[in-house]
């Protein structure tokens, strides 16, 4: 009888064990299943939260019937992209920037007149007539962006955007039309690796939408 009891119980253990190893294989994938959709919903929403308020401001450039209006309208543009930045990448200490695109006769400079997150303004004012500046323009004008994990580990005068810098990491990206060139967006952080390749593409929405309103206020042909 014990010798039977024992052979039951085997086979019913041989029996659950499987059973219940499928079942929480199932649970663990429904529940990264709506882990996933609730992450897609508050991504969703952090979008629409970012992106509404800017429309609202985008229109502000195209309709501003004259050209103070447009300017204005133009610099809380700017403004709204660089504090968009920092909210939604949501680093630590992160620093967002926009630098004007600039011609003064036949130099290029790229200055930072707006940042937001980390209280600190980059000192470096970009200019082509620097040797150590020309990489930044040249990507600049190629509509190039660029994402940096570890400043350490690559050549410091392609690749430092700001000589007087604490980061470590850092993604830039052009503000640009394909026929003019408006600034340069940057993000940066203070170690390796925090800024990932959903920050870099986030950028990229942002700074297309803001060059896109730029053009839309009008002007000239910047290259």
């Amino acid at each position: 009888m014990s010798i039977k009891v024992g052979g039951t119980a085997a086979t019913v253990i041989a029996l659950l064990l499987p059973a219940r190893q499928t079942w929480l294989e199932v649970r663990a994938r429904e529940d990264a299943q709506e882990l996933a959709k609730q992450a897609v919903t508050n991504y969703q929403l952090a979008l629409r939260s970012v992106l509404l308020p800017l429309t609202d401001i985008f229109d502000r450039i195209i309709t501003a019937p004259h050209e103070a209006g447009q300017t204005e309208a133009k610099g809380a543009a700017k403004q709204a992209v660089v504090n968009s930045v920092v909210q939604f990448t949501d680093v630590p200490r992160a620093r967002s920037c926009y630098f004007d695109y600039e011609h003064h006769g036949e130099e290029r400079k790229l200055v930072c007149r707006i940042y937001a997150g980390r209280d600190a303004k980059p000192q470096t004012e970009f200019s082509s007539s620097d040797p150590t500046h020309l990489e930044v323009f040249k990507l600049l004008e190629n509509r190039q962006s660029v994402r940096i994990e570890n400043i350490a580990l690559e050549d410091y005068s392609r690749f430092a955007l700001d000589r007087h810098y604490t980061y470590q990491t850092y993604i830039s990206v052009p503000v640009a039309t394909s026929a003019e060139i408006f600034g340069l967006l940057t993000l940066d952080a203070l170690h390796p690796g925090e800024l990932l390749p959903q920050h870099e593409k986030e950028m990229l929405l942002l700074a297309q939408l803001l060059g896109i309103a730029l053009a839309g206020g009008g002007g000239h042909p910047r290259s």
